[in-house]
């Protein structure tokens, strides 16, 4: 299979998105990090949301996995790139390599798409949850996500603990 550098793009008056594959992500952080016309590029933002395209039985329509978009801005330029890295192999999990070396901000904000996606970044140093609670791994933005919990959480100000209980709904 020949390798594709760019799979698409889009050209607007003051940006460029591109799609590439989440194995070639890294290499195009690294050019955009030490090249000398885009040397000033810092990476702004980190989103990730799923593709609702679900292939039918019979049509060749590729269906992506998760899609996470790094948004850089070019100081100097003052032009944005938007960069949409997906995987296209369906049979292996959707691990991005971690940009954590090349801009410090990434690593909070990997966190971040990490734990409310449920996006396992290869390589990624802190590991600690920013949001949700310590050995919850629920990714509540995925798609597959329950709209209601299996635990309730409360204080218990007699005890001075949290309190996890079964959800009791009333109706």
């Amino acid at each position: 299979m020949p390798h594709v550098f760019l799979m698409n793009k889009t050209f607007r008056t003051k940006g460029l998105s591109i799609l590439v594959t989440d194995k070639l992500l890294y290499f195009i952080a690294v050019h955009l990090k030490l090249s000398g016309q885009s040397n000033n590029s810092q990476l702004v933002e980190i989103f990730a949301y799923e593709n609702p395209v679900t292939p039918t039985a019979g049509s060749n329509t590729k269906s992506f996995g998760p899609i996470t978009v790094y948004q850089f801005h070019n100081l100097f330029l003052q032009d944005r790139l938007f960069i949409y890295a997906t995987s296209l192999n369906k049979d292996s999990t959707y691990s991005p390599k971690s940009l954590g070396e090349l801009f410090a901000c990434s690593a909070w904000l990997e966190r971040e798409v990490g734990e409310m996606h449920g996006i396992c970044f290869e390589g990624k140093k802190d590991l600690r949850n920013l949001m949700l609670q310590y050995g919850d791994a629920s990714a509540p933005f995925r798609k597959s996500y329950p709209s209601v919990g299996v635990k309730e959480v409360f204080y218990d100000s007699v005890t001075d603990t949290l309190v996890q209980v079964p959800v009791s709904l009333q109706i």
